[in-house]
This record gives structure tokens, sequence and C-alpha cells, in this order.
């Protein structure tokens, strides 16, 4: 056997006591993360929820393509494995990988899923459309305000993206110039 090989084998003998590890961590988003940088980051509960919302939609539609995409896997294996090539049976091989690795990445979706239900449990009601389409401007008014606030502190000025929507929203009235005339100075921001 070659050093490779001996590696390799190495490997194999270690993945033993590492498949609960790679089983533990399972989830590319913690819950933590979900709760306060996923559904947390907005200003409004109607905001909150209907980024829960979209969030579980995506899970859930990434669950049934998974479930569905292991199915035609183990059907393509059988076909591959029934008096199949050598080659075919390398490549029922790699089939059987692709499904762990699915199996595992189809594991992190669920408990992505499951702490998105329990943030969106926790909701005191639920919202109609015309619920969130209404709450729109509030949040909007107090989004738009933290991240000025947000650039006064960090730059001492309102960035040029956040004072052009505070102004889309009528809360900011910058004068109008003529051509030729001298730039006034306004508070938080450049022209």
């Amino acid at each position: 056997m070659n050093s490779i090989e001996c590696r390799i084998e190495k490997v194999n003998s270690a993945i033993g006591e590492l498949e609960e590890a790679f089983e533990a961590i399972q989830q590319p988003r913690p819950d933590y993360v979900l709760k306060k940088f996923v559904v947390g980051q907005h200003d409004t509960d109607p905001q909150r929820y209907m980024q829960c919302v979209l969030e579980m939609q995506i899970k859930y539609d990434a669950i049934r393509r998974a479930k569905l995409t292991r199915q035609k896997l183990l059907l393509q294996i059988v076909d591959l494995e029934k008096d199949g090539s050598p080659i075919d049976h390398i490549d029922a091989r790699l089939k059987h990988i692709d499904i762990e690795a699915q199996d595992r990445a189809m594991l992190g979706a669920v408990r992505e899923f499951e702490a998105l239900y329990r943030i969106w449990q926790g909701f005191p009601r639920r919202y109609t459309r015309d619920e969130l389409n209404a709450a729109q401007e509030e949040y909007w008014i107090k989004r738009l305000t933290r991240q000025a606030n947000q650039d006064i502190q960090a730059t001492g000025r309102i960035g040029v993206g956040n004072l052009e929507a505070l102004q889309q929203i009528g809360l900011v009235a910058l004068p109008a110039l003529e051509q030729g005339a001298e730039r006034p100075q306004i508070p938080g921001g450049d022209i």
C-alpha cells in the first residue's frame, strides 16, 4: 500500500467517530442566528413575521425537493447496480455518497425549519397580506431612521443612499439647486 492509500485508510477509520460530529453541525444558521439576525433584524413585528414565513417557505420547498431528489437517486442506484458495468457500479457508489451528503443537508434544513416554526409560533398574532402592506410605511420609516442614525454615528453624516431613501419617503426635503449656484450646506449629507 502506498503513502496516499495509507492516509486514505486513516481517514476512513476516523469517520466512525466523526459521523456523530458531522450530524451535530448540520444547521447552516443556528437558532440564535435565525432569531436575532434573520427574523430579528427587522424593526417591526409585521416585517419580522413576513421574514419568518418567507424563510419557512424556502426551507419547506428545499426539503420537499431534497426528498424527491433522494428518491430519484435511489432509483438511479437500482438501475446502475442491476447488471451494470464496473463504471455503473462506481456511479452507484457515488450516488450513495450524494445521498449521504444530501441527508446531512436535509437534516440541517429540517432543523432550521423547526427553529423558524418555533419563532413563528411565538408571534402574538398572524398577519394578512393587507395588514402586511399597511405596515410597510411604519417599517420603512423606522428602518431608514435607524440606518441614518447608524450612518451619523459611524461617519458623522447620513450616507447618500439613506439620504435619498429618506427623501423618497418624504422624511427629508432637499433644496433645489440652480445651475451655477453655490452649494448649500445641508446637515447630514452631501449633494
